[in-house]
């Protein structure tokens, strides 16, 4: 009798261990999350007076693992108003010993290049422009950041220094961009019609790029805001990412970046 009531308690026991172990979702195994691309940004910071010259969205998968950081990864594109400027693919992911996670990859940036012709003669017109073509560049970059493989939401910045030296084609890319001012939240509404209709009405929160770096000249010859002039060869890309726990990709036993 007794040997079969031990018996009952140990299959209850087994049978309370099976069911807590499936009610807990993968995240101490898994490290994927969802990267919200409405409110992850990138800033591209210029020289070592940090002139932030343009913000773009962020999109892409994230894969941060605390248990097993190797397993780590960042599969990003930065978009700025007009297209895909840059990508980024991680192909190694290490731990620091102060704890930051290190994780290096192929930083593509993408620049539509039309050639010209120049004739100067008797008859020269202007330069003659050839069909645009896109050229592709890329180098090994590493960006920087927390681990953070806990919680269902998380909020990481991820930082990435390059020297013009290094790559020459990036620095030749962000400047050509027109980066508008990047608007998170933005809605619009259309007021009723009247005399002084101007269209929609929008609101949203401006993130960038900063105005505060800029200075005004007043004068006969003022022509509105200048941007302070970038000191140094130095280029900082600073990711502001907002994350969300994938658990349905954990569920079916998480997703190799690389």
């Amino acid at each position: 009798m007794k040997s079969t009531v031990a018996g009952n308690a140990q299959q209850i026991v087994l049978t309370l261990v099976i069911a807590t172990m499936a009610a807990v979702p993968a995240t101490a195994k898994e490290g994927s999350w969802k990267l919200d691309a409405d409110h992850s940004t990138a800033r591209i910071v210029l020289g070592t007076n940090a002139v932030n010259i343009g913000v773009a969205h962020v999109s892409g998968n994230v894969e941060l693992n605390a248990a097993e950081p190797t397993n780590s990864g960042l599969d990003l594109s930065i978009d700025p108003a007009g297209g895909t400027l840059i990508t980024f693919n991680s192909r190694r992911a290490t731990m620091r010993p102060d704890g930051k996670l290190e994780v290096s990859g192929d930083l593509t940036v993408s620049r539509i290049v039309r050639p010209v012709t120049l004739n100067p003669g008797e008859d020269y017109s202007g330069p003659v422009y050839g069909e645009p073509t896109r050229q592709a560049f890329n180098r090994r970059v590493t960006f920087v950041l927390p681990m953070s493989d806990r919680g269902g939401q998380a909020e990481i910045t991820a930082e990435a220094n390059l020297f013009r030296e290094n790559f020459p084609e990036l620095f030749a890319a962000v400047s050509e961009v027109n980066w508008l001012p990047l608007v998170q939240d933005q809605t619009c509404a259309m007021p009723q019609a009247s005399e002084d209709y101007a269209g929609a009405v929008c609101t949203g929160r401006v993130v960038g790029p900063d105005v505060s770096a800029g200075f005004a000249s007043l004068g006969e010859d003022y022509h509105g805001f200048e941007s302070a002039t970038p000191r140094g060869n130095l280029m900082t890309i600073v990711l502001k990412l907002r994350l969300t726990r994938n658990y349905s990709e954990q569920a079916t036993g998480g997703r190799n970046l690389r």
